[in-house]
Order: C-alpha cells, then sequence, then structure tokens
C-alpha cells in the first residue's frame, strides 16, 4: 500500500532535511489546516498517537473545570483497551456499559444518566455512533467525546463528517488505520477555540511560552515528517473508503453460510469500513479454513477491556452482549487495493466453510 505513496514521501523527507526543522514546522501546519477542513470544524492538534489525543482531551476539560477531576466517564465495554486507558491516564473512572448491538445507543445510556459525568461514544469498526445519541447528550447537557481511532472519513446522513459530531474527538493514525502514518500519530477534533488551545498547551509540556509552563503537560506532539506522510494519505482518503464500502457491501450480499454471521448491507452507510466483521461460533476453525486458503484475517479483539489483566482491579460485571462479539469476531480483508477476483475467492472459500 505505501508504495503508491513512495515518491511524495521522499520528496518531503528529502525536503525536511534540507530545513532542518524536526519538531512542528510547516508540514504539521499543513495538515492540522487540512484535516481539521476536511473534519469540518475550526482546530485541529496533531498528537503523538490516539491513546494521547483522548486523554488529552479529558485533561484539557477538567483544567477547564468543564469536568470533574476524578469524572465518571460512561464508555461502551465494546472497545479497545485504549479508550479505558485514556479515561484512566487522565486521573478519571470508566463506567463501561454493554452494547445492546455493536456501538453504544440511547438504551444503553439511559439507566446510568444519573451516575456519570460525560460519554466516550466510539465509532467501532469504522461505524459511527448514531445521531440520537448525541442528541441525547445535548438534551441532558452529558458532554460526549468521541474515539473516531476507526472512523476517518465516515459521513453521517446529513453530511457531517467523523470528527465533528462531539465536544471533541479523538483520532488515531496507526499505519494499519484508513488515514495512516508510517508510525504512530493521532490528533484532535474539535470546534472549541479555549479547548483547542488548551489541548494544545497539554501536548506541549504545558507551556504558555518557551520558558513557562503553567500546566502539568506531557510531550505528545505529531512529528513533522508523520505529519508529512499524512497530507499525501489524505488526499487518497475518500476514495479508498469507498472501495472499502464496495467490498463490504459485496461481502454482505454475497456471503450465504449460514454458520457465518455478517452485518446487513445496510450496516455500512455512515460507515468507514476500518473494519469488516463476520461472527462464527468456532473462531479458530473458520480462521485456520481460510489460512490454508492463503487467507489472511485478524480479530478485533479477542480479549475486552473488562477481561484484561492490567484492568482487574476493577472488578467489573459481566457483559454478555460484548462478551459474545470479542469471543467470535473475524476481521476480513477488506483493504481498498483488493483486487476484484480476490474478493471472490474469499467468498467463495467462506461459503464452502461447513
Amino acid at each position: 500500500m505505501q508504495r503508491r505513496f513512495a515518491q511524495r514521501d521522499q520528496e518531503d523527507l528529502q525536503q525536511l532535511q534540507q530545513e532542518g526543522i524536526f519538531i512542528s514546522g510547516a508540514p504539521v501546519q499543513r495538515f492540522e489546516n487540512d484535516f481539521a477542513a476536511y473534519c469540518g470544524v475550526d482546530h485541529c492538534i496533531g498528537t503523538g498517537n490516539g491513546l494521547d489525543a483522548l486523554t488529552i482531551i479529558l485533561r484539557a476539560e477538567a483544567s477547564l473545570n468543564r469536568l470533574p477531576k476524578q469524572a465518571k466517564i460512561l464508555v461502551p465495554a465494546h472497545t479497545y483497551i485504549a479508550t479505558f486507558l485514556s479515561i484512566i491516564q487522565a486521573g478519571m473512572q470508566p463506567v463501561p456499559v454493554d452494547v445492546t448491538a455493536v456501538t453504544l445507543t440511547v438504551a444503553d445510556i439511559q439507566p446510568h444518566l444519573q451516575n456519570i459525568d460525560a460519554i466516550v461514544a466510539v465509532d467501532i469498526y469504522g461505524k459511527l455512533v448514531d445521531d440520537e445519541v448525541y442528541a441525547f447528550a445535548k438534551a441532558n447537557s452529558i458532554p460526549i467525546y468521541t474515539d473516531a481511532a476507526q472512523s476517518h472519513g465516515a459521513v453521517t446522513t446529513a453530511g457531517e463528517k467523523s470528527g465533528s459530531r462531539g465536544d471533541a474527538s479523538a483520532f488515531s493514525f496507526y499505519p494499519t488505520k484508513n488515514l495512516g502514518a508510517m508510525g504512530d500519530a493521532g490528533a484532535i477534533t474539535c470546534r472549541d477555540a479555549q479547548l483547542a488551545a488548551t489541548c494544545r498547551q497539554i501536548a506541549d509540556y504545558g507551556r504558555q511560552s518557551r520558558f513557562i509552563n503553567v500546566l502539568q503537560g506531557i510531550n505528545s506532539r505529531l512529528d513533522t515528517l508523520q505529519a508529512a506522510f499524512l497530507s499525501n494519505r489524505l488526499l487518497f482518503l475518500d476514495n479508498d473508503n469507498k472501495k472499502r464500502h464496495k467490498i463490504a457491501v459485496t461481502y454482505s450480499k454475497q456471503i450465504e453460510n449460514t454458520v457465518v454471521t455478517t452485518f446487513p448491507a445496510d450496516f455500512y452507510r455512515n460507515n468507514a469500513v476500518h473494519v469488516y466483521s463476520v461472527y462464527v461460533e468456532d473462531r479458530d476453525r473458520f480462521v485456520k479454513h481460510l489460512e490454508n486458503r492463503g487467507i489472511q484475517t485478524s480479530c478485533h479483539y479477542k480479549t475486552p477491556p473488562h477481561h484484561q489483566p492490567a484492568l482487574a482491579t476493577y472488578k467489573w460485571p459481566a457483559f454478555p452482549q460484548t462478551e459474545y462479539l470479542h469471543r467470535t469476531q473475524v476481521s476480513l480483508p477488506c483493504h481498498p487495493l483488493l483486487e476484484d477476483h480476490e474478493v471472490q475467492e474469499i467468498i467463495i472459500a467462506i461459503n464452502q466453510y461447513v
């Protein structure tokens, strides 16, 4: 995949070597401006990774007295551990809830409304959380932030882009993302100038000026070279997402194996299709079946956060739907460079599985 960007990347590397500005500089500012405009917001703050991006948002909101220092943050149990870690590293308390389907719904949130200070919605697999969740949060004066680490470029029916819907959004640009760097990278997007300035300050050691630090910040800045690489890839994102969507719809319409559960084609509306999921009870045997036919799969994710040894002290209850999803989920190849005949080979292999 990276070969198609090779010439532009080499040119940017050479220019960076000539200019000698290895932290911040024009490539970072250019990407931040372009990505903010792409998402339909006023501000983008580059960070070292997606985990830091979400942590910084929560810390900034506490610094601005918009959240309590030890805020209780509702989060779907069905997510990657980074979502939980961001809350914990901000000094706050995760309040995990089970999901009715895949992403958070109003029904999932409503029973916990009196016991939370904010919500982190997660666009898992690239599927945007429904508009009604954001409307519900607003109607109840509950801050809502988005873990958009998998939904780069996804668009609502009303035309709103991922990164523009909550009080602030956190992106990861890990290399396998729809918009991926060539190393770790992340970003925060928001409309609020004060929040943006505070996030930027926290990400840069809490500095007010070169020698004055007014907040206890961290060092999490978007690398200059990665910013240049991301600008090159942003040009391809919409077209790549269209290809992902086409592959996903083809899978959903043509996979006809009764022991392999798929989402209907409609699921891939408002969806960046970072991951194409199927669910199989005997996952290991299914994966081996595809492996034997030269088809590589992945899993998002085998162990849910509330079962991770690192979080064992929290003693959370069981979350049956989340546990079912994590126990049976398999990610099929859904890369935008997949050829049509490769997609058909995968479908044939799945339909032959018994």
